[in-house]
């Protein structure tokens, strides 16, 4: 059953792969909803969301905004900002006039504040029926959110929860072209052991992203080494947390990728079709996050264990800088960046390329043939990509 999993996984990724491509060469989108004002507690905050980063030339898609902290949602001012490549009417629905991409504005007024969002739409000349299915239902436990862009793991019914996690995933990971940071956590806690681990960095070929997960075991006076196995933590275990990754551009300016909103978790994820510029170590992401824990205890032996792997103390939430965490109660927020327990994996990928280029070396003669289409195949991808 396990390797029919890993098979059917392997053929989602294909798929995803193909489709993520095909979306970069007749779209472009980037989910730009940012509304002004996004903390509920400095008062309202618009949302803006839609079934699609991508409308076919000739269709409509339709658009959703909502107020925070009222009683009665006001009326919504919608307009294109190209009425050439889309338009959208009164409801917010959107119909793509000719290929090209536009922002979608949308304005409310609440109690005497202007509250104003965008969102960018493409319109193509094909939809992309992968994202659009990703959205609606998970395939493999993945999904996809049109909000942000991004693709993630639906915790709550993973297949992965079967598995657990130990120190030797991390280890074989580089094997099968996964290169991230990571940094752990372990603290013991109600009679069990506790393990807290984040990763951020590149999966494969295709994506980039970040995870932060809870795992727990039976306690043992045994002690924690290398192959220590943890499970996946029973609902009762599972943690309220939020997640943010922000991408550094090669002007400097940090990007937000994504958001996973605070709610329970065990197994949080986000990843974006793309490729870092630097993998060992991928410190042009940062992952910024808040774990509720289940109380004061618990907390400050998390934060003790961070305190281990060399992050600083913020005195203030507001000031919180990088590599740095801040406890209130139950509650830490931290911003990781450059802390990274994970191994250099360059003598993995010599070694590994040294033992195929001598295995490959004496059917050289046979695969010559091969290399001139093979070329041709790779420039193609790479003017796709």
């Amino acid at each position: 059953m396990k390797k029919l999993t890993v098979k059917f996984t392997a053929i989602f990724l294909v798929l995803l792969f193909i489709s993520t491509s095909m979306a970069t060469v007749f779209a472009s989108a980037e989910n730009s909803a940012l509304p002004d004002a996004t903390d509920p507690e400095a008062g309202h905050a618009l949302v803006l969301t839609s079934e699609s980063l991508d409308v076919v030339k000739g269709k409509k898609i339709q658009m959703e905004a909502s107020v925070t902290n009222v009683e009665t949602q006001p009326q919504f001012f919608w307009k294109s900002t190209d009425e050439s490549v889309a338009t959208v009417d009164e409801n917010g629905v959107v119909k793509g006039v000719d290929v090209g991409r536009t922002l979608i504005t949308v304005t409310a007024y609440v109690d005497g504040e202007t509250l104003r969002g965008e969102f960018a739409i493409s319109v193509v000349t094909r939809g992309n029926f992968l994202k659009d299915l990703l959205e609606k239902q998970q395939i493999l436990s993945y999904q996809y959110s049109y909000v942000d862009d991004y693709y993630y793991t639906n915790d709550k019914e993973a297949w992965q929860y079967n598995f657990g996690f130990g120190k030797i995933y991390d280890f074989v990971s580089p094997y099968i072209l996964l290169e991230y940071d990571y940094i752990r956590v372990f603290f013991t806690y109600e009679d069990k052991d506790w393990m807290l681990q984040m990763w951020k960095g590149q999966y494969g070929m295709v994506f980039y992203g970040g995870e932060i997960g809870i795992y727990n075991r039976p306690h043992s006076d045994d002690g924690i080494n290398d192959w220590t196995f943890f499970n996946c933590p029973a609902e009762e275990d599972w943690l309220n947390m939020e997640m943010t990754l922000w991408h550094e551009e090669l002007d400097g300016t940090w990007t937000r990728e994504f958001t996973r909103e605070y709610d329970k978790y065990w197994w949080c994820t986000g990843f974006k079709n793309g490729h870092v510029r630097q993998e060992e170590p991928c410190d042009e992401l940062r992952l910024e996050g808040r774990i509720t824990f289940k109380d004061e205890k618990m907390a400050q032996l998390v934060a003790d264990g961070l305190k281990e792997c060399g992050f600083g103390v913020s005195e203030t939430k507001d000031g919180l800088g990088l590599d740095e965490y801040y406890i209130e109660g139950s509650d830490i927020r931290f911003i990781w960046q450059n802390i990274s327990e994970a191994e250099s994996t360059m003598f993995i990928k010599v070694s590994f390329g040294a033992l195929t280029a001598l295995t490959v070396l004496p059917l050289w003669p046979l695969i010559m043939p091969f290399v001139n289409i093979f070329s041709v195949l790779v420039l193609l991808v790479s003017v796709i990509l």
